[in-house]
């Protein structure tokens, strides 16, 4: 059973792994994994939710990579979750200002 499945919360299609973060980080895992609640950019039709320390948009869901048939990646990334506390992934949506 998956962490996500634990905490009663299936929602793997809010967290997501930034591999440009995986890139500038020598792979560190738990530096490029976040969760994220908020709305998707919408860029030319596709939804692209960009990472909260890097601002890049390759970004991958977990439900992605499940539905891709991605298992021992997701396991990995699920166990690093599961080791440390929600709220080190935990990002608030940012509000959207209207230029004037």
């Amino acid at each position: 059973m998956g962490i996500l499945n634990a905490l009663g919360k299936n929602k793997r299609k809010f967290w997501f792994v930034c591999y440009g973060c995986l890139q500038f980080t020598a792979h560190d895992a738990l530096k490029s994994i976040f969760y994220y609640d908020g709305p998707a950019t919408l860029l030319m039709g596709r939804p692209l939710t960009p990472c909260p320390r890097c601002k890049s948009t390759n970004t991958v869901s977990f439900q992605k990579l499940k539905d891709d048939g991605s298992e021992s990646q997701l396991w990995g990334l699920e166990q690093i979750v599961k080791q440390h506390p929600r709220s080190l992934f935990e990002v608030k949506p940012e509000s959207t200002k209207v230029a004037s």
